[in-house]
């Protein structure tokens, strides 16, 4: 019995490991970004966890950087607490991480440098303490409040994360329960490309950029078409089915698009207002019978995005 708890303790810590160390790879590799943006001439190493902020802005590397800082400081603080001392991947020491990280510093700009020091102080054990708060604090403020948008895109990629962190552990406990042991090893010199995981979400997310990108147009063509409707007072024979097309695809592609609760508002009372003007305009009762409920469908797809509202 006691075999079997000191077994299933080195598992769980195996296991809470496998994921320590991934976030530390996660933040050791947006630095890493950092640097070769500021132009380290070296080889990547890291770049299997990099992830896909463009490489091709400060801004968002920046950004990078503090949010995986941030995440692997209390990934390292809870291991620590926990474990008393933090273990490495087998394939990658300490002392390896720290003279690359070294070597980045020197290249980075005096106001960046904080970022380095940072992970330096962790991998040291002082990670109970944040050096960048003052820095995190003022990226907090031009982020702003989390919004509903960000609340939804989190959602979408939850079954992805989710799916990813069970496989990790099943790795972990396979190989375990098949030799008595388990070493965690870091994926060095592999491109972003290689991790798997990471492509499909990627390429999630850019089908679904896309998908709020076509929908925006088609948001557009809609609103469009009732303000040349109103002003005009004239109606083509091809109009009716045109906005048909457009209601269907509106109502397809609306799935996912995430709204504050003010700008549905905004959406619901345009449509209102045209459903008004359309009234001064149709004697034929079928053609406004027609168009206003348009206006109803649409009205009622936006409402159905923000079950809080009371419009």
């Amino acid at each position: 019995m006691m075999m079997q708890q000191k077994q299933l303790s080195k598992q769980s810590q195996l296991i809470d490991q496998s994921f320590s160390n991934g976030i530390m790879l996660n933040a050791i590799a947006a630095l890493e970004n950092l640097a070769f943006y500021y132009g380290y001439n070296g080889k990547r190493i890291f770049d299997y966890y990099s992830g896909y902020a463009k490489r091709t802005s400060e801004n968002e590397l920046v950004n990078a950087a503090i949010i995986q800082l941030e995440i692997f400081r209390n990934s390292h603080l809870n291991y620590s607490s926990i474990y008393e001392e933090y273990n490495f991947p087998k394939n990658l020491s300490k002392e390896q991480i720290i003279k690359t990280i070294k070597d980045w510093k020197k290249v980075v700009p005096q106001a960046n440098k904080e970022f380095y020091q940072e992970i330096l102080n962790y991998l040291n054990g002082n990670s109970d303490f944040s050096g960048i708060s003052e820095t995190i604090n003022q990226k907090k403020k031009e982020w702003g409040p989390t919004t509903k948008k960000d609340l939804e895109r989190i959602g979408r990629n939850a079954p992805f994360i989710n799916t990813q962190m069970f496989n990790q552990m099943e790795i972990v406990k396979e190989n375990y329960d098949k030799n008595g042991n388990y070493e965690i090893m870091a994926n060095l010199n592999k491109n972003r490309e290689d991790d798997i995981d990471m492509q499909r979400l990627n390429q999630y997310e850019q089908q679904f950029s896309q998908q709020e990108m076509n929908f925006r147009i088609v948001e557009k063509k809609l609103n469009s078409f009732f303000e040349h409707l109103i002003m005009t007072r004239t109606l083509k024979n091809s109009d009716v089915e045109e906005v048909k097309q457009l209601v269907v695809s509106f109502r397809n592609l609306i799935n996912g698009i995430g709204f504050e609760e003010v700008e549905i508002k905004q959406k619901i009372s345009l449509f209102k207002n045209y459903k008004e003007n359309i009234k001064t305009i149709f004697i034929d009762k079928n053609a406004l019978n027609f168009f206003s409920s348009i206006c109803d469908e649409i009205i009622s797809i936006y409402l159905k995005k923000d079950f809080s509202s009371n419009c």
